[in-house]
């Protein structure tokens, strides 16, 4: 995903959220919970994210940006959010040849793909089923 030029990537709607690793997250098929406790905080904490990329990039703060970009792009892999991690590493590569003005144009794509990530996580929650005492979901579809 390292793109010598700052394109940006272009993946298909598919590839906003890999619920296979959402579903899978501590590699047992059947402990969904924790996937769902984990989705749950990043969705909570995507904003502040966000927004400290969006300050550091705008003070012109190269380290702090590729700070909060590694956190973005971790975060993201970890939770199967291909799309965003995909964009988070853009932003990355640019960063790391000192690109700010590159690093400002691929992280301008982040805004709209944290909405398309929120809209397939309410998707992927829709499909949630819960049977099991105490409400812990058994499958999500």
């Amino acid at each position: 995903m390292n793109d010598p030029v700052g394109r940006v990537p272009v993946l298909d709607a598919d590839d906003v959220l890999d619920a296979d690793v959402v579903r899978n997250l501590t590699g047992h098929a059947d402990d969904v919970a924790v996937g769902l406790v984990f989705a749950g905080r990043f969705r909570a904490l995507l904003p502040r994210r966000l927004e400290r990329i969006a300050q550091a990039l705008e003070a012109g703060d190269l380290d702090s940006a590729l700070d909060a970009v590694l956190s973005l792009e971790v975060s993201s892999a970890t939770l199967g959010a291909r799309q965003m991690s995909g964009l988070a590493v853009a932003v990355e590569s640019r960063l790391r040849v000192d690109d700010l003005v590159g690093g400002r144009r691929a992280a301008a794509e982040l805004g709209g793909a944290a909405a398309r990530l929120d809209a397939a996580l309410d998707r992927f929650l829709a499909g949630c089923r819960v049977r099991r005492p105490g409400g812990r979901p058994d499958s999500c579809e």
